[in-house]
């Protein structure tokens, strides 16, 4: 659920941005608790960054508090509107990639500028044996993938699928569902949400 080793991919302030969101909506943190499953104690050690979250339990919270995952990990909104040198470009060099470790053996490389857009690009790499965790997971919207290399086992409710190089899926994300690589070598895919969900 949470590591107590630091994350370094995860912004200094994640835990005070969600501690600021959960106070504009006006929650405490046993209602985020009650909402996500998990303990007040986790909610608050989140929130002080006494433990690193994994990025399931991450999603968990940001579904409770009705919010996008991705914001936590945006830089701030500048006040003052961007000069043309300084606008985001909508290009995204393989070295500008913003890189996140949302669990042992899984590599997510975001390939949008940004999540203020309508859609989330993301390159990921699985490990052999690495997975979204125990049981399934769900959030709004809906997601497609494309298996560049290796094979990529998605359970969708009780159905399974075993996707390999070249294959492609599409699914409501509300569906309870998971991901694993089953095989010997990683596997590389790219996937997209909408709405941005990470």
């Amino acid at each position: 659920m949470a590591s107590k080793k630091a994350r370094q991919d995860y912004p200094d302030d994640l835990g005070l941005r969600i501690r600021q969101v959960r106070l504009d909506k006006g929650l405490k943190v046993i209602d985020v608790a009650n909402k996500t499953g998990l303990t007040s104690s986790t909610v608050s050690q989140v929130e002080r960054a006494k433990i690193s979250p994994t990025i399931v339990t991450l999603k968990k919270i940001a579904a409770a508090l009705d919010h996008p995952l991705g914001d936590f990990f945006n830089s701030p909104k500048k006040t003052s509107a961007p000069s043309m040198e300084t606008a985001t470009s909508p290009v995204v060099h393989e070295s500008e990639r913003k890189l996140l470790l949302p669990g042992k053996g899984i590599t997510f490389q975001l390939l949008n500028p940004d999540m203020s857009g309508p859609i989330e690009f993301i390159y990921n790499i699985y490990e052999p044996g690495a997975g979204t965790g125990a049981g399934h997971y769900s959030h709004p919207g809906a997601e497609c993938g494309l298996i560049l290399e290796g094979e990529l086992l998605i359970t969708i409710r009780e159905k399974s699928y075993l996707l390999k190089k070249g294959d492609s899926i599409t699914f409501n994300s509300s569906e309870p569902h998971s991901k694993e690589n089953p095989g010997d070598v990683n596997c590389v895919c790219v996937w997209a949400n909408t709405p941005p969900w990470f």
